[in-house]
């Protein structure tokens, strides 16, 4: 528990000594905001109660360093306290690696025995199960739930689990078969190369999930990943020039088909402030011609793509295995890439998408992350 040592006024800032060393200097601007009293919060909704404009601009009359934390007199006479705990979470550096995620990198074979693989029935009836299908997302981007039924009903309500069917053109629940229903090469039985999904949307979806629910009369497709964080970072080390302008450059993609026309750009390596990864886009089938304002940069634009393309292509970097009847494979499509080896026979898949914002809602709602 952090204990309040010491507390001072800077200006018009309160400065809060913390016993473990840690220091925080407030804002008055900050704390008005911030009070907890019923006239500005609505403790049941976890909303302010006043608008913006709304909150007075006053200055601290006076505090008090009281048993559960401060509380601060205003000049226009309001009382507002704050306990010790609530101020502790705003150390700047504390605030911000608490709602850093933590992915661990992995390449090849070497994070297959680590991914998480959980029964169906703990998965949708156990706080247990589901947490350890979700921490095995935010660590390796991927998790498996096995013994699901081979139906697009049983997959569904696995879908749901995970946050909720996500519809997009393709529908809610969908099916993946080699009858080309969609201008999609998924849609065939031709091998793919590892890759995003939606680089076309303004906002990719957040999971994938496939589930092969039928493979008779023929062999082959292998499911191919490989983590687009490991090959971005490597990239990183070994070509910073590469790595700087697809984090800078927008590389267009587009998805047409009868009745449809998705167009969106963005870099391909997309980091936060600090240069911490957050999201790949990275798919060689949906780039759409692009107009170029030098020679410079359209040779930087192949040489770039080319140079990070060879970590996710290389075989030593790629985890390939095959997808049977009963086991779900849940991606995280904001980091994996994933593909798959050519096949014949009849080979169907079902799966769906949920958005980013509802598997991390479910994330943080069962407590791994904030």
């Amino acid at each position: 528990m952090d204990k309040i040592k010491a507390v001072k006024i800077v200006g018009r800032a309160l400065q809060v000594d913390f016993k473990n060393d840690k220091t925080i200097v407030l804002e008055d601007c900050w704390l008005r905001d911030h009070c907890r009293c019923s006239t500005c919060y609505h403790a049941d909704t976890f909303q302010r109660a006043l608008h913006l404009l709304n909150i007075p601009d006053t200055k601290i009359k006076k505090f008090e360093l009281i048993k559960s934390g401060i509380a601060i007199e205003w000049d226009d006479k309001h009382i507002s306290t704050y306990s010790s705990e609530f101020l502790a979470q705003f150390h700047y550096k504390t605030w911000v690696n608490s709602r850093k995620l933590k992915p661990i990198l992995w390449r090849g074979d070497e994070v297959a025995d680590k991914i998480t693989r959980v029964h169906v029935d703990k998965f949708l009836n156990s706080v247990e199960g589901a947490k350890a299908v979700f921490q095995s997302l935010l660590d390796y981007g991927v998790a498996f739930i096995e013994q699901v039924g081979t139906s697009m009903e049983a997959t569904e309500k696995a879908c749901q689990a995970l946050g909720g069917v996500q519809h997009t053109l393709f529908g809610g629940m969908w099916q993946v078969t080699t009858k080309q229903e969609r201008a999609d090469t998924a849609y065939t039985n031709l091998p793919l190369a590892v890759h995003n999904d939606n680089t076309y949307f303004t906002e990719a979806a957040g999971l994938q999930i496939l589930h092969c629910i039928k493979h008779t009369n023929g062999t082959g497709g292998e499911t191919i990943l490989a983590d687009g964080f490991y090959g971005a970072l490597r990239l990183k080390e070994e070509h910073p020039e590469d790595f700087k302008f697809l984090t800078t450059f927008d590389v267009e993609a587009e998805y047409l088909e009868d009745g449809h026309h998705h167009r969106y750009s963005a870099p391909v390596i997309q980091v936060d402030k600090d240069g911490d990864l957050k999201q790949i886009r990275f798919n060689v089938y949906d780039r759409s011609a692009m107009a170029f304002e030098s020679g410079e940069e359209c040779r930087s634009y192949y040489r770039s793509l080319r140079n990070l393309s060879r970590y996710y292509e290389n075989p030593d970097n790629q985890l390939q295995f095959k997808l049977t009847p009963g086991t779900v494979m849940v991606m995280d499509n904001f980091r994996l890439l994933h593909g798959r080896t050519a096949f014949t026979g009849n080979r169907v898949l079902c799966g769906s998408y949920v958005s980013r914002s509802d598997w991390l809602d479910r994330a943080r709602s069962l407590g791994l992350i904030q």
